[in-house]
């Protein structure tokens, strides 16, 4: 035990003898355990962790192949032609006409404006069947959760549940909340209890702050429909049996399926055999694992999260191999301290236990520093990730199994190697190292501290190159060219509906709002859609066109926004031909549209082709809709995504009320008018409420964050590894100069200038990172080509980028070798024989 302590003082002291050398190397790991384990904790609940419910490997997702005919109000998540959403009618049936299933429950999202003791706000909501909370095995922490009996009819069951996060936040944990009644949207709902903390919703991604009845989806949701069985936006999980596979469930579900969907077949106007033979013959329903919830989410940021991963691992690697550099170096200057110790009778094990001490109180330093740094690295990345994704889906809480994962990583690196200095003197030279002759230094222990450095430029330059692509692809995709100005417009959700409004009194009150806004002083124009430009949302339906026979198996879908009568000037998309709307296009009249480019293009042509014929939504009667317009092409879903065709129709002729976001032009900065939009709406309606009010470059940052976070860190990673190289670049080198401090001399003596000795230096640099370069750079490409589907109009052979980072690794390579070049060129020539 006391030879314990010993080691322990001694390796204190030695480490407090050399304060540059500790502290670099503890930083370097702590900086290491520290990224690391911020990613991995992003990793681990995006990609890994299960939802915090009973038993969660049980839960299954439900898909179908084949048409998809009706309305389809989707927030993405479609896999290999498998479509995950489903009309009301059709969850009730599968519910109820099964036995494959322990529990199927159905959800959507939506928005709600809670009125409180009068004050208003808008919030996300999430509609769900009656049954969610039961098959998920999620608990109350005040009052109860919904039951089957709060879904018995449309509009019947006024009661709401509480996320506990909101229930804190707007609530401050009053219990007698339970029992009151809060106005969602303007109807009155009695609050009837609080979800236990943890559990936010089966939809991954999604933080609710409110729970609803699937048969109060009106006040929420008013596009959707509870009856029509073509009104498709429901997504469904199942809870299995014990012992029951997906598998076994497909193939209990799929007859039903089969006769469900052969129902539905018999209400459609086309009775043809293709037609049959798509929605009915070929279409399948399939069950897959759900134990980490529903994510369309999931699949946006998984692989920028293995890229980010795969990064991290690199700049860890490179931690590591730079601690094992320093150790060598540092154990190369103490080899007259360890000889003098073997000649006082010191044992190899006590000399090797003695650099495994200090290797040990390194790592314990740099773990216990990277583990206090990775919670503000977490808050941090989730802070920056707020700023761009609205409401990011992690938790700053780190899970202790990853950090003592990352404890016990940091402390075996950190005695791995320090092994390797004490192989340095297994078998000491005792008379050199007694003598400290400077140019006695073991050839195989500077080659491989310059295979460290070698792997150091390497991993930097390959992480350059990665943060470059990401760097381009960035850039691109602010540059790409949308189909309207995005300069000078916000935008801003309203919807009357969360104060109250029904019916016809909803179009009346978004008509006066554009009317009173487009009247503020600044203001060049005001737009109106129930499909957000850029925000990643779609609103697709098939489409029946009159005079277009499709070709076999041809899908006739569409983007079906409803639009205001100025939208199009507004937003500045050009009108190519025919007209736009106008004010006689009301309630009542000739139904009118106006559809893009590639829609005229696709199936009429040219753009004077499209105009005057006739279209509507699939399967119905009589195509009744006349195409009055046609307007260039525009980026919809996001600036990354293809253009689709597009049918714009005046929403004061839709047949329902529908929600709108708003546009406003404005001829100064769009930030200025932001007062006056709310001031405006106020007066109008104090209920009104202006949520989301953003500048349309914020939209578009928002819709690229994933790659934006990607191109951030990368380029954090990129510097980071390259000071890493130049400290372990510095280090060989200032090593090696000493080492040759001799040859040096006798250089000097001879004649050599002191340029000429400097240029040695850099020679031995340039060799090193020259060759290091040429062995990367064919890798860095291969691995580039795994992120082709991640970049955006740049190649992964871009020339541009890996000059830079050549550029880059040549300047920090320059740099680390300036100060041992500078102390060779002033090495005085008889000082340094005398030394020898």
């Amino acid at each position: 035990m006391s030879s314990t302590f010993g080691n322990l003082r001694y390796a204190l002291r030695q480490l407090r003898k050399s304060p540059g050398f500790t502290i670099t190397a503890v930083l370097t790991l702590a900086l290491g355990v520290g990224a690391s384990t911020a990613i991995f904790t992003l990793f681990d609940q995006a990609l890994l962790s299960s939802l915090p419910v009973k038993n969660p490997q049980e839960l299954v997702l439900l898909r179908f192949s084949g048409d998809n005919v009706g309305h389809v109000n989707e927030q993405g998540g479609d896999h290999e032609g498998a479509h995950p959403y489903f009309s009301y009618p059709m969850y009730r049936d599968l519910r109820d006409k099964t036995s494959a299933f322990n529990g199927l429950i159905a959800t959507a999202v939506g928005s709600a404006g809670v009125s409180w003791h009068n004050s208003a706000e808008a919030v996300p909501a999430e509609i769900v069947s009656g049954n969610y909370f039961d098959v998920l095995g999620v608990r109350p922490a005040v009052g109860r959760l919904f039951a089957s009996s709060d879904e018995t009819a449309a509009g019947a069951n006024p009661v709401a549940v509480l996320s506990f996060d909101y229930w804190k936040r707007r609530f401050s944990e009053d219990p007698t909340i339970v029992g009151q009644t809060v106005t969602l949207n303007g109807t009155a709902f009695t609050v009837i209890g609080v979800i236990a903390p943890g559990f936010q919703s089966a939809v991954w991604g999604e933080r609710p702050r409110i729970f609803i009845p699937m048969t109060m989806q009106k006040t929420i949701a008013p596009d959707n429909d509870l009856a029509d069985r073509r009104s498709i936006w429901l997504k469904i999980i199942g809870r299995l049996p014990a012992g029951r596979t997906t598998k076994q469930a497909e193939a209990a579900l799929n007859p039903l399926w089969s006769s469900l969907r052969a129902m539905e077949f018999k209400d459609f106007h086309d009775q043809s055999a293709r037609a049959r033979e798509k929605f009915v013959t070929t279409s399948h329903v399939s069950v897959a694992g759900a134990a980490k919830g529903f994510s369309p989410m999931r699949e946006n940021v998984e692989m920028p999260l293995k890229i980010l991963m795969g990064m991290v691992l690199l700049v860890v690697a490179m931690a590591a191999v730079n601690m094992a550099s320093l150790l060598l170096v540092r154990a190369a200057g103490r080899g007259r301290e360890f000889s003098m110790r073997y000649a006082l009778g010191a044992r190899t094990g006590d000399v090797v236990l003695q650099l495994l001490t200090e290797g040990l109180l390194l790592g314990l330093g740099g773990a216990a520093l990277g583990i206090l740094i990775a919670p503000q690295m977490v808050r941090g990345l989730i802070a920056w990730l707020t700023t761009t994704m609205s409401d990011a889906p992690f938790s700053a809480t780190l899970n202790p199994d990853i950090l003592a994962f990352a404890l016990g990583t940091t402390l075996l690196v950190s005695i791995l190697f320090s092994l390797a200095p004490a192989l340095q003197f297994l078998k000491p030279n005792l008379v050199d190292s007694l003598k400290e002759q400077s140019g006695t230094g073991s050839t195989a222990s500077l080659k491989f501290r310059r295979s460290c450095v070698a792997l150091q430029i390497g991993f930097s330059l390959l992480l350059l190159v990665g943060a470059g692509l990401f760097m381009r692809t960035i850039q691109n995709l602010h540059s790409v060219d949308a189909g309207f100005a995005t300069d000078h417009l916000l935008k801003f959700d309203l919807s009357p509906e969360m104060a109250g409004y029904q019916g016809d009194s909803v179009a009346a009150v978004e008509v006066r709002l554009l009317d009173a806004i487009s009247a503020l002083p600044g203001v060049r124009g005001v737009a109106a859609t129930n499909d957000p430009e850029l925000a990643g949302d779609e609103i697709n339906g098939s489409m029946d066109i009159a005079g277009y026979t499709p070709k076999p198996d041809e899908e006739i879908e569409a983007e079906v926004p409803w639009v205001s009568q100025d939208y199009f000037s507004t937003m500045g998309v050009p009108l190519l031909a025919g007209r736009g709307f106008t004010k006689a296009d009301v309630s009542g009249a000739q139904k009118v549209a106006v559809v893009n480019e590639m829609f005229a293009r696709k199936y009429y042509g040219s753009p004077a082709n499209a105009l005057g014929h006739h279209v509507s939504r699939s399967r119905r009667p009589v195509t009744d809709t006349a195409i009055v317009g046609v307007v260039r092409d525009t980026k919809h879903e996001s600036v990354r995504d293809e253009i689709r065709p597009t049918v714009y129709r005046p929403f004061v002729q839709g047949e329902k009320p529908t929600q709108l976001v708003y546009y406003v032009r404005t001829w100064q900065t769009p930030e200025a008018t932001s007062n006056a939009i709310r001031a405006a709406v106020q007066r109008i309606d104090g209920k009104l409420i202006v949520d989301d009010l953003r500048t349309m470059q914020s939209q578009i940052d928002d819709t690229i964050s994933t790659e934006r976070m990607v191109a951030m860190l990368a380029s954090g990673f990129g510097v980071l590894a390259a000071l890493l190289a130049g400290i372990g670049l510095y280090g060989v080198l200032a090593y090696s100069t000493a080492q040759r401090t001799r040859e040096i001399g006798i250089r000097m003596a001879l004649g050599a200038q002191r340029f000429t000795v400097a240029k040695l230096i850099l020679r031995e640099v340039l060799v090193l990172s020259a060759g290091t370069i040429l062995v990367t750079l064919p890798l860095a490409f291969l691995l580039s080509r795994t992120l082709r589907e991640e970049l955006f109009g740049v190649s992964p052979a871009d020339p541009l980028v890996y000059l830079g980072g050549v550029v880059m690794i040549g300047i920090v390579a320059s740099l680390a070798a300036l100060l041992p070049a500078r102390r060779a060129a002033s090495i005085e020539p008889m000082q340094a024989l005398r030394a020898e």
